[in-house]
């Protein structure tokens, strides 16, 4: 796999805030293949509804589908920033563990190929919206909202 830029976090690598932040757990970036905990791989996109550009990927070493929640945690630190994963499959542990970080898990049989759920996602963007990826989008206002309020009570120095 190659990596685009080493970053900590896809928090580091973010430049647009407003875009969506979708990672694929995928061996290759080709297609959707990896059970999360287990997952090799992941690709890191930066969508909204005219583009789709690859912001990062990165490598992880082979871990067993066996339980051991210490395999997620390196993943659930470098996912920090992300606003959706699509995974292959997934525990309620690591279910939980993201969506305590913000991040919605999506569950994808059959290998998807990832530029078709990138091309429904801008479709969904452009048009009529699915309740989770409205929520998502509404979740991403009131987080710049929020920074905003905070940043407008603080004291300017010219």
């Amino acid at each position: 796999m190659t990596e685009c830029l080493a970053y900590s976090s896809i928090a580091d690598a973010v430049t647009n805030y407003e875009d969506l932040i979708v990672a694929f757990a995928s061996m290759e970036g080709d297609m959707v293949d990896q059970h999360f905990g287990s997952a090799q791989g992941f690709f890191v996109y930066s969508v909204n509804s005219h583009s789709a550009s690859l912001l990062a990927s990165q490598s992880f070493a082979a871990a067993a589908q066996d339980g051991n929640e210490d395999k997620l945690k390196p993943k659930l630190k470098w996912l920090v920033g992300a606003d959706l994963v699509y995974c292959g499959s997934i525990g309620g542990s690591a279910t939980r563990q993201l969506i305590s970080l913000g991040i919605t898990p999506v569950q994808v049989k059959g290998g998807p190929d990832v530029d078709e759920l990138l091309d429904s996602i801008q479709a969904q963007l452009r048009g009529e919206k699915a309740f989770w990826l409205q929520n998502i989008i509404n979740q991403k206002g009131r987080q710049s909202t929020d920074g905003f309020a905070i940043t407008a009570d603080e004291d300017w120095d010219e």
